[in-house]
């Protein structure tokens, strides 16, 4: 008997310390206030921001390689000893500015050479006309043979002919005299020097001297998808397409031009065309050789709607936001049109004065209640057509 009132007692403990133990650890309705009868969901604080209207451009995004409008590789047409540089490396030259001197001394005196034998076939030449003058005059008098006068004819044609090539080899050997003062051909930026003073220059090298590259203006040369052609094409007759230029697609626009050059065959292993834009660079922002952003401005679409990217939502059913709706997040599907640099393009779903979250917090769910912790009108996306608002076009870039 004893021992059955020992076990209800411990059997009674254990129910009362298991519900003891349930009452303590019993789970806290998050966000609920209220005693047992009336509970209230707490509101999640959201940040949110004002559907917006602006004026976006359309535009195509694509990756580019810098090329010098002009670029020559200087080389020495005469041989000799290089006795003067007039520049540095990477110096600024301007056409016609002196760049090499080459010894002068051997073209020199072949001019010099040159020279005496023209003096001595034109004494010649001289003296053959006035012989041929005087026998013209006997022959018509029959006091010489006609035999005679025309071998003085003869021999006058003969020297007026040596005057002429010795006419000729002065200009050749003075053109490589000249050679020998080697100048830019074009105003650019001085590459590397391939040679030094002293050495040895050769007419025959293939070497260059030093290259020359016209860096102001600068050509971008690009490709995109033949499917852009035609839109490009209408705009361009319309009006001159501006084109901006980035180190990377979300850096900041470093210098800007025009579309210059579309190629008339589309390459038909990758069915993309290209095309270059001018760009005149007159700051020196980017560099021949360069791999760099480019963003060809195709129209402006007046009144489009704007929304944060960090307000867009992705789910099995497609895009959405989370919509303030009387105190509450809606869940509301929308159709992306494009990416709109940090922002999006909305084509259906939202209208211009709507409340949309922003970054939305993790415990936030569909229908809870929300307070706004800091609310901001959406803002234009800057850095795109001179500050207007900009949009990577459809299908060059864009992302829902």
């Amino acid at each position: 008997m004893k021992k059955s009132i020992i076990a209800i007692l411990v059997a009674s403990g254990l129910v009362a310390a298991g519900i003891a133990i349930w009452f303590f650890t019993l789970p806290k309705t998050e966000g609920m206030t209220g005693g047992p009868e009336k509970r209230v969901a707490k509101a999640v604080p959201v940040r949110t921001v004002t559907v917006a209207t602006g004026a976006v451009p359309v535009v195509l995004d694509a990756v580019g390689t810098v090329e010098a409008d002009q670029s020559v590789a200087v080389r020495a047409e005469v041989s000799g000893v290089l006795q003067k540089i007039a520049f540095r490396e990477g110096d600024l030259v301007k056409a016609g500015q002196l760049l090499f001197q080459i010894d002068p001394g051997v073209p020199q005196a072949e001019v010099d050479k040159a020279r005496a034998n023209l003096a001595r076939d034109q004494a010649a030449a001289d003296e053959a006309q006035a012989q041929a003058h005087r026998l013209q005059n006997l022959a018509s008098k029959e006091f010489v043979t006609q035999q005679e006068y025309a071998q003085a004819m003869a021999q006058e044609q003969a020297a007026i002919a040596t005057v002429r090539a010795d006419q000729a080899a002065l200009k050749s050997v003075q053109l490589q005299l000249a050679y020998s003062h080697i100048t830019s051909p074009i105003s650019g930026r001085a590459g590397i020097l391939n040679i030094k003073p002293g050495n040895l220059v050769s007419s025959t090298s293939t070497t260059p001297l030093v290259t020359i590259n016209a860096t102001r203006p600068v050509m971008v040369s690009f490709s995109v998808p033949q499917q852009q052609l035609q839109a490009i094409r209408e705009q361009q007759h319309q009006h001159a397409l501006a084109v901006e230029i980035r180190r990377d697609a979300n850096d900041a626009v470093l210098t800007k031009g025009t579309l210059a050059f579309i190629d008339n065959a589309v390459d038909t292993l990758t069915g993309t065309i290209r095309m270059k834009a001018r760009i005149p660079n007159q700051d020196e922002a980017i560099w021949p050789g360069e791999l760099v952003s480019l963003r060809l401005i195709l129209s402006i679409q007046q009144d489009a709607l704007i929304v944060p990217e960090t307000a867009i939502q992705l789910g099995q059913n497609g895009t959405s936001v989370y919509a303030v709706v009387d105190g509450k997040a809606h869940l509301q599907t929308i159709k992306v049109a494009r990416q709109v640099g940090s922002q999006v393009v909305v084509a259906e779903g939202l209208s211009a004065g709507q409340q949309v979250i922003v970054s939305p917090p993790n415990t936030l769910r569909p229908e809870s209640p929300v307070e706004l912790a800091g609310s901001k009108k959406s803002a234009g996306v800057k850095g795109v057509g001179d500050g207007k608002p900009g949009a990577e076009a459809a299908g060059g870039g864009s992302r829902p």
